[in-house]
């Protein structure tokens, strides 16, 4: 799940076998839709966050199995970390009542994790190793995970594509 910013609360994690390269790409923005929660360490998020989406799946029954499902982690200076897990609002109609958050237009660094269980390696190695070299700097905005589907018991379903917004480095 989400490392918000490459903050202290990230820990010691094992290495990951899978190294996916970052792609550049524009996203558009989008609002979403959700059910925030805050959690004291990226522990109690791992733990808990498949509870989150349980709660938000038995909310909206209508999404289904599979859909556009986004897990969003907007930028905080409380030490936590805050996340949403929803959908994109289409248009002018709404997936309901929740909390509501952006996402911002411009360029993010993409990744495509096929095995969720890589998830939170995935990030710790994308903040920690691959952003610090990449010439560019994460901008204050929320980070976010795009899900294919989530199941019923509240993990991913398919690949997971991970989106961290970027800026140039300042001269």
């Amino acid at each position: 799940m989400l490392l918000s910013h490459g903050d202290a609360r990230c820990g010691n994690f094992g290495i990951m076998t899978e190294r996916p390269k970052p792609e550049f790409r524009a996203h558009e923005g989008v609002t979403l839709v959700g059910m925030m929660a805050i959690y004291d360490s990226q522990d109690d998020a791992t733990k808990r966050i498949p509870q989150q989406w349980r709660e938000f799946r038995r909310a909206h029954p209508k999404l289904g199995d599979s859909g556009d499902y986004y897990g969003a982690s907007p930028c905080s200076s409380d030490g936590k970390l805050h996340y949403l897990t929803g959908v994109a609002q289409r248009g002018t109609e709404s997936a309901g009542d929740g909390e509501r958050l952006t996402l911002e237009a411009g360029e993010y660094a993409t990744v495509i994790v096929r095995d969720a269980a890589l998830l939170r390696d995935t990030w710790i190695r994308l903040l920690r190793e691959w952003l610090p070299n990449s010439g560019r700097r994460e901008k204050n905005a929320p980070e976010f995970e795009r899900f294919a589907g989530i199941s019923e018991a509240g993990t991913p379903v398919g690949p997971v594509e991970i989106w961290i917004p970027l800026e140039p480095l300042p001269e």
